[in-house]
Protein backbone atom coordinates (compact mmCIF):
# COMPACT_ATOMS: atom_id res chain seq x y z
CA UNK A 1 0.00 0.00 0.00
CA UNK A 2 1.68 3.15 -1.16
CA UNK A 3 0.26 6.82 -0.60
CA UNK A 4 1.36 10.19 -1.79
CA UNK A 5 2.01 12.38 0.73
CA UNK A 6 1.07 15.32 -1.65
CA UNK A 7 -2.33 14.70 -1.68
CA UNK A 8 -3.22 14.27 2.23
CA UNK A 9 -5.03 17.15 2.93
CA UNK A 10 -4.67 19.66 5.78
CA UNK A 11 -7.89 17.95 7.74
CA UNK A 12 -6.03 14.56 6.97
CA UNK A 13 -7.39 11.79 4.78
CA UNK A 14 -9.21 8.77 5.78
CA UNK A 15 -8.09 5.42 3.84
CA UNK A 16 -10.91 2.43 4.07
CA UNK A 17 -10.74 -0.76 2.37
CA UNK A 18 -8.82 -4.31 1.70
CA UNK A 19 -5.79 -5.51 0.74
CA UNK A 20 -5.09 -9.02 -0.51
CA UNK A 21 -2.74 -10.96 1.69
CA UNK A 22 -0.85 -12.21 -0.89
CA UNK A 23 0.85 -8.55 -1.51
CA UNK A 24 2.61 -8.78 1.59
CA UNK A 25 4.27 -11.94 2.14
CA UNK A 26 3.34 -13.56 5.68
CA UNK A 27 4.00 -17.28 6.04
CA UNK A 28 0.70 -18.51 6.80
CA UNK A 29 1.30 -22.04 7.51
CA UNK A 30 -1.63 -24.14 8.55
CA UNK A 31 -4.07 -21.34 8.86
CA UNK A 32 -6.80 -21.41 6.36
CA UNK A 33 -9.36 -19.10 4.76
CA UNK A 34 -6.87 -16.04 5.15
CA UNK A 35 -7.20 -13.63 1.95
CA UNK A 36 -7.12 -10.10 2.57
CA UNK A 37 -6.54 -7.80 5.59
CA UNK A 38 -9.16 -5.14 6.17
CA UNK A 39 -7.64 -1.88 7.16
CA UNK A 40 -9.37 1.87 8.20
CA UNK A 41 -6.47 4.15 8.50
CA UNK A 42 -6.34 8.06 9.46
CA UNK A 43 -2.87 9.71 7.81
CA UNK A 44 -1.80 13.25 8.80
CA UNK A 45 1.13 15.43 7.68
CA UNK A 46 2.27 17.87 9.95
CA UNK A 47 5.58 19.57 7.82
CA UNK A 48 7.61 16.87 6.49
CA UNK A 49 6.46 13.98 8.65
CA UNK A 50 3.26 12.07 7.80
CA UNK A 51 1.08 10.05 10.99
CA UNK A 52 -0.95 7.06 9.89
CA UNK A 53 -2.94 5.67 12.49
CA UNK A 54 -6.03 2.98 12.46
CA UNK A 55 -7.14 -0.78 12.51
CA UNK A 56 -5.91 -3.61 11.00
CA UNK A 57 -8.04 -6.45 10.84
CA UNK A 58 -8.74 -10.70 9.30
CA UNK A 59 -10.44 -13.51 9.81
CA UNK A 60 -9.03 -17.04 9.31
CA UNK A 61 -9.10 -20.39 10.85
CA UNK A 62 -6.03 -21.73 13.00
CA UNK A 63 -5.29 -25.09 14.40
CA UNK A 64 -6.06 -25.21 18.31
CA UNK A 65 -3.30 -25.72 20.26
CA UNK A 66 -4.93 -28.09 22.14
CA UNK A 67 -6.94 -30.31 19.99
CA UNK A 68 -5.75 -29.58 17.33
CA UNK A 69 -9.16 -28.81 15.51
CA UNK A 70 -9.80 -25.61 13.28
CA UNK A 71 -10.68 -22.59 15.41
CA UNK A 72 -11.63 -18.74 14.02
CA UNK A 73 -9.67 -16.19 14.90
CA UNK A 74 -9.63 -12.87 14.17
CA UNK A 75 -6.70 -11.05 13.92
CA UNK A 76 -7.33 -7.41 14.64
CA UNK A 77 -4.45 -4.59 15.56
CA UNK A 78 -6.39 -1.62 17.08
CA UNK A 79 -3.08 0.21 17.89
CA UNK A 80 -1.29 0.71 14.12
CA UNK A 81 0.94 3.76 14.46
CA UNK A 82 3.59 5.17 12.31
CA UNK A 83 5.38 8.24 11.85
CA UNK A 84 6.88 8.31 8.44
CA UNK A 85 9.63 10.70 6.81
CA UNK A 86 7.71 12.19 3.98
CA UNK A 87 9.98 13.79 1.50
CA UNK A 88 8.16 15.95 -1.47
CA UNK A 89 8.22 13.34 -4.52
CA UNK A 90 8.42 10.17 -2.73
CA UNK A 91 5.65 7.80 -2.15
CA UNK A 92 5.36 6.02 1.51
CA UNK A 93 5.42 2.31 1.05
CA UNK A 94 3.60 0.80 3.86
CA UNK A 95 3.58 -2.64 3.03
CA UNK A 96 6.69 -3.40 4.98
CA UNK A 97 5.04 -2.05 8.08
CA UNK A 98 1.86 -3.71 8.06
CA UNK A 99 3.16 -6.60 7.35
CA UNK A 100 5.71 -6.35 10.47
CA UNK A 101 2.65 -5.47 12.87
CA UNK A 102 0.52 -8.54 11.31
CA UNK A 103 3.52 -11.12 11.82
CA UNK A 104 3.63 -9.67 15.55
CA UNK A 105 0.08 -10.23 16.09
CA UNK A 106 -0.51 -13.62 15.00
CA UNK A 107 -0.95 -16.02 17.63
CA UNK A 108 1.78 -18.37 18.65
CA UNK A 109 -0.20 -21.20 20.69
CA UNK A 110 -3.91 -20.31 19.57
CA UNK A 111 -6.38 -22.00 21.67
CA UNK A 112 -10.34 -22.62 22.37
CA UNK A 113 -12.02 -21.37 25.34
CA UNK A 114 -12.56 -24.51 27.42
CA UNK A 115 -15.70 -23.85 29.22
CA UNK A 116 -16.29 -24.29 32.67
CA UNK A 117 -15.78 -27.75 33.22
CA UNK A 118 -12.19 -27.86 31.17
CA UNK A 119 -14.44 -29.34 28.43
CA UNK A 120 -13.03 -28.34 24.58
CA UNK A 121 -15.88 -26.81 22.01
CA UNK A 122 -14.93 -28.58 19.43
CA UNK A 123 -13.76 -31.94 20.69
CA UNK A 124 -15.61 -32.44 23.69
CA UNK A 125 -12.38 -33.88 25.26
CA UNK A 126 -11.94 -32.61 29.23
CA UNK A 127 -8.80 -30.89 29.70
CA UNK A 128 -7.87 -31.04 33.45
CA UNK A 129 -5.21 -28.49 34.92
CA UNK A 130 -1.86 -29.76 35.90
CA UNK A 131 -1.68 -32.24 39.15
CA UNK A 132 0.21 -31.21 42.08
CA UNK A 133 3.19 -34.08 41.00
CA UNK A 134 3.93 -31.86 37.99
CA UNK A 135 7.13 -31.07 38.53
CA UNK A 136 6.66 -27.30 36.94
CA UNK A 137 4.25 -26.70 39.61
CA UNK A 138 6.69 -27.81 42.32
CA UNK A 139 9.36 -26.00 40.82
CA UNK A 140 7.50 -22.43 40.40
CA UNK A 141 5.95 -23.17 44.26
CA UNK A 142 9.42 -23.59 45.72
CA UNK A 143 10.56 -20.85 43.85
CA UNK A 144 7.69 -18.44 45.08
CA UNK A 145 8.48 -19.66 48.65
CA UNK A 146 12.20 -18.71 48.27
CA UNK A 147 11.08 -15.11 47.48
CA UNK A 148 8.18 -15.10 50.15
CA UNK A 149 11.14 -15.90 52.36
CA UNK A 150 13.23 -12.82 50.76
CA UNK A 151 10.09 -10.42 51.11
CA UNK A 152 9.67 -11.35 54.68
CA UNK A 153 13.14 -11.04 56.02
CA UNK A 154 13.69 -7.32 55.27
Amino acid sequence: MKIDPRQIPEEGLVLNGSVPLSDYDIPIGELRGWNKINYQLQAHKVGQEVTITGTLTSNFETPCARCLDFIPWELKINDFCQVLAAPDEALLDLTPLIREDIILALPLAARCELDGAGRCPRSGRVYTPPSQDDFAEKRRATVWRDLDQLKTEN
